[in-house]
């Protein structure tokens, strides 16, 4: 939590396109792993066979809707996965292709 902090409070050389692209990619990677942190609820429950059992559809509907479920966690604040991610994607975007803080190399 604390780099975080310091990471928001120090001038950014962002700009606010970059930053946007960021937090978007940081939540994207939550939701990967909230899905997969999700998995093994899915694999485990049976659905009764008056709504379809366990066919191939059940199989492809569930990897759906575990992904929509994951996708919606993480769009909600998450399990502060992406706050992480975005605070050391920063950090990396600053120091730029050579650890230098010189402003080139962002990506977009």
């Amino acid at each position: 939590m604390e780099q975080l902090a310091a990471i928001s409070a120090a001038p950014s050389t962002l700009n606010q396109h970059e930053t946007a692209a960021i937090e978007r990619k940081a939540q994207e990677f939550e939701a990967i792993m909230l899905a997969e942190l999700l998995k093994p609820m899915f694999e485990t429950a049976k659905t009764p066979s008056l709504f379809g059992g366990d066919g191939a559809e059940q199989s492809i509907f569930g990897a759906m809707l575990q992904e929509k479920y994951a996708e919606a966690m993480a769009a909600r604040g998450g399990v502060g996965i992406a706050d992480q991610v975005k605070a050391a994607l920063i950090d990396i975007q600053a120091q730029g292709p050579y650890g230098a803080s010189n402003g080139e190399g962002h990506i977009s």
